[in-house]
């Protein structure tokens, strides 16, 4: 952390990742720091990364998200973490497989650490979980149909939660599950399990619950490669997660059905939105 806040600190765009995102120097020389310390500790380490997919060989596996919220970090916007999930290196390791995880805050010193002995604790900072969660929604939210979802949350929870955009997933998913929001929702298409595994581990030890869109327990995403996450919601608990699930199948009908409609000519009266 002490590198990300340094005068050192680059944001010269250096090629792309794995992933296929821009990568800049702060995500690598990130990257780097975190592989070597883990080999400090651990001895043999197979990572798998956003920007460099999966290297080197060991029982235990890292799951490596450098610099969460890299846009955010390279506009000087202080909402950004580093995530990093532990795994034993079985053959088909998946995010319930993790032992421990921690979720850092760049900008602030707030740690949110999770392992299988000692449970959950924050480092830094006071924060206990909020019960009941705050009436907010997180997510991103850049064309009408990721925002469709959040209009029938509003239907079916007959009220208008606050909607907000923070660029963190990890941090999104870590705010949820200490009921600072109520859900988080992602349809984009556009995370990958590196980004959300840590937190993703973080949140189910504190009683919140993810599914990916399909109806999956998000706990089953495969680690064994860097990969997409189609879509996923998260809930500050099940009946919430069940809801935002729903919220999102119920916008997907309605679109297909908008574009049936319109593939017909069939006129539809005017927008909801209107």
């Amino acid at each position: 952390m002490s590198y990300l806040r340094s005068v050192f600190v680059s944001k010269e765009v250096v090629g792309l990742g794995e992933g296929g995102d821009v990568s800049r120097e702060f995500d690598k020389v990130t990257e780097r720091i975190i592989l070597n310390t883990l080999r400090d500790y651990l001895g043999d380490v197979r990572m798998i990364s956003e920007e460099v997919g999966v290297v080197g060989y060991g029982s235990w596996l890292a799951v490596v998200d450098p610099v969460d919220g890299s846009v955010n970090f390279e506009a000087g916007i202080p909402i950004a973490s580093v995530s990093i999930g532990l795994a034993k290196n079985y053959e088909n390791v998946r995010v319930r497989d993790i032992v421990a995880a921690v979720v850092a805050e760049v900008f602030r010193d707030a740690i949110y650490y999770f392992d299988r002995d000692g449970g959950f604790k924050v480092i830094g900072v006071s924060t206990r979980r909020r019960s009941p969660p705050a009436d907010v929604v997180l997510g991103y939210f850049e064309s009408l149909e990721s925002y469709m979802p959040f209009l029938e949350l509003t239907r079916l929870l007959g009220r208008r939660p606050k909607l907000r955009s923070l660029g963190s997933a990890a941090l999104d998913i870590v705010y949820v599950a200490l009921g600072s929001a109520l859900g988080f929702v992602d349809t984009r298409a556009k995370l990958r399990n590196v980004d959300v595994a840590a937190a993703l581990s973080i949140a189910n030890s504190l009683g919140a619950k993810a599914y990916l869109c399909n109806g999956v327990d998000a706990l089953e995403l495969d680690l064994v490669k860097l990969g997409r996450v189609e879509c996923m919601v998260v809930g500050y608990d099940g009946v919430t997660a069940r809801i935002l699930l729903e919220a999102v199948r119920d916008s997907r009908r309605g679109i297909e059905v908008t574009t049936d409609h319109r593939s017909r000519g069939t006129p539809l009266g005017p927008s909801p939105l209107l």
